[in-house]
């Protein structure tokens, strides 16, 4: 079990002879350090870098094993299997849920084709059911990837998992802990938006404050998806157009923008035409289809990501 001062400990446990050299990131948190070791060689540690190729596995072991010296390394955009792998698997859920959200809105744009708007509501909703059920587990996967990263760099810059797993936790000076919990706070929120839609277009349960829900919801996964890009440009005011984890926070901005457009018209003050309106109606749809899109988008780059971190780091799995 880690310590009480070992969970506010920023960056890993390393040798004795590292000095540290450098430090920096978003204020008040700290996404890199760079440790300067006895032969003055450098080691970085990056915490979304470091979570997502360094993570916690699901199948094969916790150790990590180096690919023999000369092994041929798989290009990381042409791979996209690693089921032992967590990220791997927070990656695909959150892709099927984008999918699912996508699904629905594109689907709400042709009611015709379900014989009328009741039953097109009934299959979009149960469409964004399921996709905010799928984001809430892959989010948890989120949470469980940053408690459980490798805690500790050995002599030989291989690292080390912790000696057992955390389900829960609180780390409030980590970066790497605030992005998925604001993240899973905002798909809880949109899982009771989803269910009670859903709940009263079957005529099951009222539609209570659904519109409040389902701005405050993509309002959370804004200001998640903004600490997610802080983290991976080490600012908040960064342009790293090379870096795919950079591409990953830029995208599910831009997903989190658009629900939160798809929200407005259910707010009359705003300006826009109401939720009831033709006009208005179509806003919501488009709002959510851009954003399942860019969500989409994102959760697919989050593969090539994973496989690019293992590469770095000399790792295969």
């Amino acid at each position: 079990m880690h310590t009480g001062s070992e969970r506010h400990r920023i960056g890993p446990r390393v040798p004795r002879e590292w000095s540290v050299s450098g430090s920096g990131g978003p204020r008040p948190f700290t996404s890199w350090v760079a440790y300067r070791t006895p032969d003055r060689s450098r080691y970085l540690w990056e915490s979304r870098h470091g979570r997502k190729g360094a993570g916690p596995v699901t199948a094969t072991g916790r150790a990590a094993p180096h690919v023999p010296v000369g092994a041929p390394i798989p290009n990381p955009w042409l791979r996209f299997w690693a089921p032992q792998r967590m990220a791997w698997w927070i990656a695909v859920a959150f892709m099927i849920g984008s999918v699912l959200f996508v699904a629905g809105a594109a689907g709400s744009l042709m009611p015709e084709v379900f014989g009328g708007q009741h039953a097109m509501a009934i299959y979009a909703e149960s469409c964004y059911f399921l996709g905010a059920l799928l984001y809430t587990v892959s989010i948890y996967g989120q949470l469980f990837e940053s408690l459980n990263s490798d805690d500790e760099v050995g002599i030989d810059r291989t690292t080390h998992a912790p000696s057992r797993y955390r389900w829960f936790g609180f780390e409030p000076r980590r970066l790497s802990f605030w992005t998925p919990f604001v993240l899973l706070i905002g798909s809880l929120v949109f899982n009771y938006e989803t269910i009670f839609a859903l709940g009263a277009k079957t005529e099951l349960l009222p539609a209570a404050g659904l519109w409040w829900t389902s701005l405050l919801g993509s309002v959370l996964f804004l200001v998640s998806s903004v600490l997610q890009l802080a983290e991976a440009g080490h600012g908040y005011l960064s342009f790293e157009p090379r870096d795919v984890s950079w591409w990953v926070g830029v995208l599910f901005v831009l997903g989190s923008v658009g629900f939160i457009v798809g929200s407005l018209p259910g707010f009359p003050d705003v300006g826009l035409p109401t939720a009831e309106a033709p006009q208005g109606a179509i806003i919501v749809k488009l709002g959510f289809l851009a954003g399942g899109a860019a969500f989409l988008a994102g959760s697919y780059l989050m593969l090539p990501e994973l496989f690019l971190q293992l590469r770095s780091q000399d790792r295969s799995r």
